[in-house]
């Protein structure tokens, strides 16, 4: 389930946070999401934007608090999960033809506690997740609450005779 909310916040150009910060505001460069479903210990759900010059991570910050509460009010559209859904299983499928990429989601998985048959039912796992899991979801592990902020910002180095 949070694979698909991965997905449908920051998992590419027609995501929730790239359409709103990239295209809608204009606010930043890129948006993403990632999840890290294959994990031994609890995993983060990390949220990143790079703002365009000129932009103040406080307003990146509230477009993007903007984004999870909207999603926790109005479930996603049937259309945005069958969408994200069936990326995430196109993507699963190609990484069969490839021996190191189905080397890598054995390996994962089975390090991890999964076993053989949890592998390979994946796909149909991600097909059975609907509009209610994914609202439930964004609602207890998006809270507000739960969320650490921080600001990566880059140094600024002196130039030759000026002051730090």
């Amino acid at each position: 389930m949070l694979d698909v909310l991965e997905q449908l916040m920051g998992g590419g150009v027609n995501s929730y946070l790239y359409r709103s910060l990239v295209v809608e505001n204009q606010l930043a460069v890129t948006a993403r999401a990632r999840y890290h479903s294959a994990a031994l210990d609890p995993s983060l759900f990390e949220i990143s934007a790079i703002p365009k010059p000129g932009v103040k991570l406080s307003q990146i910050e509230r477009s993007i608090d903007g984004v999870i509460a909207d999603l926790a009010r109005n479930p996603a559209s049937d259309e945005d999960l069958a969408r994200v859904k069936t990326r995430l299983i196109a993507q699963v499928t190609y990484d069969q033809d490839d021996q190191e990429m189905l080397a890598r989601w054995y390996g994962r998985g089975l390090t991890t506690g999964l076993c053989i048959d949890d592998i390979r039912g994946w796909s149909d796992g991600i097909r059975a997740v609907g509009a209610q899991q994914v609202h439930g979801a964004v609602r207890k592990w998006l809270d507000k609450k739960r969320s650490v902020t921080g600001y990566l910002i880059r140094e600024s180095t002196p130039k030759d005779g000026e002051k730090p």
